[in-house]
């Protein structure tokens, strides 16, 4: 199937106007308050939250001086979402990282790649991300944008993620959801809540055969998990909760550039892209498997009318068994080609298999947080002590062999070489922090935000054999700072500043890199950003900011035994960009969830000098999404809704000379609610591309140099029902 042209109208300037549409409507309303709204009788998709948690301020959105976005379970299930990469279009600041059918997914926050192992939350404590996520116990996804380094530490500077789990709710009730899709899927999802005594129960199973438009990537999966929560008295509360997700499916590797000029280096796109094509289809190709199991337990307790203590500790164990045939250069022209495919087509295999991962992670956290007053005025004061080991436990060796070339439009039987023979590299980290954050009220418009976390990281790794032990202790100091202005009721404008720190591990390839595997010193990010918050109404928020990172990375540096060094902090990017959002009820029947990211990311500084000023790549420079859902009065129980998601400017190779064409893509839903023996039913239909355009959707650098290309999902329909028990 080939890429089709773009199409003539604009869905970045449909999406602007829609985005503001109702704000001159809205502008002439009387102002509302900013403080924390509860309103009652929702009907879904609720989409105007209220509170994050992930903030770490306690405050409600309008009022806290950080750019905060919540997606939740509604807003979920209205789009058809089932996956973290699905969830990417709901946001533009969020963007696709290597996310492909059957592995674990990753994101981008304006323009910078999360750590999978610190940018993480479940319930606000640290949690790896390397496993497969399960959104069936999720009530939301808290988005914090720009460094993280007061509310995790040691993170990278893009955004911090929180996965918020449903509890238990006051009244008993039972609700099975059955769906299926084009591709012959199908999904079964109980949630079912009770009451004993004063115990609240919440359980919720599900069970999915996966199936997809790449041949030979079908796969399953099932989930349990139970949350309890209870009142020992009524000052204090107790909460608990066990989740376990088991996944089996191959998982389909990207493609890359073709070189047509021979140099060695991919630089353009295939000339067609098959929809169904894996090149983890080998006979000998093994699936990837994962087993997730967490747990937590929470006590809050109410020292007085202005003083909350909470206690909360938490694991998590992940096993995995990665396999894959995977494609990594070409050798089959006369110039190796690396990264990227020869002229023909022509890609290299290798036989890759890493069994018996496993990742642990164990964390805690003391806060106290409350009232006081000082010096003839108001504080909010929060303070907290926590910390959290991980461990990355590998067998001593594992495979990655050559086992000959195949092309991606006739692509051919290849022979296996499971022999383990790739040294590993386990690692241990530690990581002890103490935060103080206080929010001052310096007059009746004006508000003050200071906060200050210490980590002190310890990490160590070695290989499998003992040798290259590296050990690094360090301690980190990120501030925070912000000012926050009521210019009147509904309208708040701020500005902050603040740090970010993280580690970098030298990739375990022992053909590409001298110090392979190693623990690279912790560096320091920095943000500055202004932003302002205007509630329109007591459900429909508007926000914008402007906010400029500078991240330093580490890079290559030539070493005298031919292979790269790899050294922390030898470049530096610079993102700055321009965020706006729309969210919540713009009328009875009308909701909607919209965002524009503008971003300009490049390097101000690099080891090689004509890096500096190219953009960083796989960042767009635009990004656009649109979701609206209308009830139609005239048809009660009726409602569609659209989602319109585009973005541009994402370039592939680190001297901008090749860029992904503009994509955009339409997803269209349509649901019925009625009563059926006095029980609520509902049927949802949703299309993803409902016009089938086929685009390149993403283009990743890896961390060990590959480069590779993933295609848009083609038309597909889902279809659910939800019934009321």
């Amino acid at each position: 199937m080939a890429i089709r042209s773009r199409a003539k109208f604009s869905p970045t300037a449909a999406a602007l106007a829609l985005l503001f549409a109702p704000l001159a409507a809205q502008a002439q309303s009387s102002p509302q308050s900013l403080k924390s709204v509860t309103v009652v009788g929702k009907s879904a998709p609720v989409l105007d939250a209220e509170q994050a948690e992930v903030g770490g301020f306690g405050l409600s959105l309008g009022s806290t001086p950080q750019g905060i976005s919540v997606l939740g379970a509604d807003l979920l299930a209205a789009t058809g979402t089932a996956s973290l990469s699905q969830a990417l279009k709901l946001d533009a600041s969020l963007a696709d990282s290597y996310n492909t059918t059957g592995y674990v997914e990753s994101l981008s926050v304006r323009g910078f790649l999360l750590d999978q192992g610190n940018n993480f939350l479940r319930n606000g404590l640290p949690s790896s991300n390397f496993a497969p996520l399960a959104l069936e116990n999720k009530e939301r996804i808290e988005v914090l944008k720009g460094v993280s380094g007061l509310q995790a530490g040691v993170s990278a500077p893009g955004g911090l993620l929180n996965f918020v789990s449903k509890q238990p709710l006051q009244e008993p009730s039972t609700q099975v959801v059955a769906g299926a899709d084009g591709h012959g899927g199908s999904k079964v999802h109980l949630d079912t809540n009770a009451r004993w005594g004063p115990l609240g129960v919440r359980v919720n199973l599900a069970t999915e055969s996966l199936r997809t438009h790449f041949d030979q990537a079908a796969g399953q999966r099932t989930f349990a998990s139970v949350a309890l929560a209870t009142a020992l008295t009524p000052d204090t509360s107790v909460s608990a909760e066990l989740e376990v997700h088991r996944k089996r499916q191959p998982s389909v590797p990207g493609l890359g550039l073709r070189d047509t000029n021979g140099d060695g280096l991919g630089d353009s796109f295939p000339l067609r892209i098959d929809p169904r094509l894996n090149l983890n289809n080998q006979a000998w190709s093994s699936p990837f498997e994962s087993t997730t199991a967490a747990a937590q337990l929470a006590v809050k307790h109410r020292l007085n009318a202005n003083w909350q203590a909470q206690f909360a500790v938490g694991v998590q164990r992940i096993h995995i068994n990665d396999r894959l045939a995977f494609p990594d250069g070409c050798s089959s022209a006369a110039n190796y080609v690396y990264p990227g495919l020869c002229a023909n087509g022509d890609v290299d295999i290798y036989d890759y298999r890493s069994e018996g991962e496993e990742r642990s992670v164990d964390s805690w956290s003391v806060r106290l947080n409350g009232k006081l007053s000082a010096l003839g005025t108001t504080h909010q004061l929060l303070w907290g002590l926590g910390g959290h080991r991980s461990r990355l436990d590998l067998q001593p060796l594992q495979a990655y062999n050559y086992v000959g070339t195949t092309n991606i439009d006739l692509p051919i039987a290849l022979p296996a070489d499971p022999t383990p023979t790739e040294l590993n590299t386990p690692t241990r980290e530690n990581v002890l922090h103490s935060t103080v954050s206080l929010v001052t009220d310096l007059g009746p418009q004006l508000k003050s935000f200071a906060g200050l976390r210490v980590s002190q990281v310890a990490r160590n790794s070695a290989r499998s054999d003992g040798s290259r032990a590296v050990a690094l202790d360090q301690s980190v100091s990120t501030p925070w700072v912000g000012l926050a202005w009521t210019v009147r009721p509904s309208t708040l404008v701020y500005a902050s500043w603040g740090q970010g720190a993280e580690l970098e591990v030298v990739p375990n390839r022992s053909n590409r890199f001298v110090n392979y595997g190693q623990v690279l010193p912790a560096l320091k990010s920095e943000q500055t950003e202004l932003g302002l918050k205007w509630q329109l109404s007591p459900r429909l928020l508007l926000t914008a900011a402007a906010f400029s990172i500078d991240k330093p990375f580490a890079d290559d540096v030539p070493d005298a035994g031919g292979l790269p060094l790899r050294v922390a902090g030898a470049k530096t990017a610079r993102h700055r960009g321009l965020e706006l959002g729309l969210g919540g009820r713009v009328s009875e029947p009308l909701s909607v969830q919209a965002s524009v990211t503008v971003l300009d990311a490049h390097w101000t500084s690099a080891v090689d000098p004509g890096l500096v000023g190219q953009r960083v790549t796989n960042v767009p420079r635009l990004k656009t999404s649109l979701f609206a859902d209308y009830k139609f009065a005239a048809a009660p129980g009726f409602a569609v809704s659209a989602l319109l998601s585009s973005e541009n400017g994402k370039t592939v190779l680190p001297d901008g000379g090749v860029t992904l064409p503009d994509a955009w893509q339409l997803d269209a839903g349509l649901r019925y609610q009625h009563q059926l023996g006095g029980k609520a039913v509902q049927w949802r239909l949703h299309m993803e591309n409902l016009t089938d355009r086929s685009y390149w959707r993403e283009a990743p650098t890896q961390y060990w140099g590959g480069i590779y290309l993933f295609a848009s999902t083609p038309r597909t329909l889902r279809a659910t029902v939800t019934l009321d028990l």
